[in-house]
């Protein structure tokens, strides 16, 4: 099993290792070494770096405004989606749509920009990268 930790020092000095942890807890050693030497010069003890890391705040929820929506063919309209929690650490989407030759969607961060191509409906989804939540407008194409 492949594992990869990060020891920080006490000045800052952040040193990584990797390599493979055989089923008994002892490292078991890879063709490439690698050999580094560190001086401390300040007070304290070394720790995992990962330690430090900040709280991941995963995704609860994706929502969509509007949720139906009209546009004429050549026009445009904006929807919106929104993750949830507003603290979430990775507000990261995709937007599509169902049918690009009723309508095309550019994604401008948490906004798509939805354009009418041909008279029909077509459902712009957003699905959120961490979780996998979906949201869905339903958009109506007016000739």
């Amino acid at each position: 099993q492949k594992r990869g930790f990060r020891i920080k020092y006490p000045n800052g000095t952040v040193d990584v290792f990797r390599g493979w942890v055989s089923s008994l807890g002892k490292t078991v050693q890879s063709k490439d070494e690698i050999a580094r030497t560190v001086k401390i010069t300040s007070v304290g003890r070394p720790y995992m770096a990962e330690e430090d890391a900040p709280e991941v705040v995963s995704v609860t929820g994706l929502t969509v405004e509007p949720t139906n929506a009209t546009v004429k063919v050549g026009a445009t309209t904006a929807v919106t989606f929104t993750v949830k929690p507003d603290n979430v650490t990775d507000k990261s989407l995709r937007i599509a749509t169902s049918d690009p030759t009723t309508a095309t969607v550019t994604q401008a961060e948490n906004i798509a920009t939805v354009k009418g191509v041909k008279a029909g409906t077509v459902k712009i989804i957003g699905m959120t990268t961490d979780g996998n939540f979906t949201a869905i407008a339903d958009i109506t194409v007016q000739a």
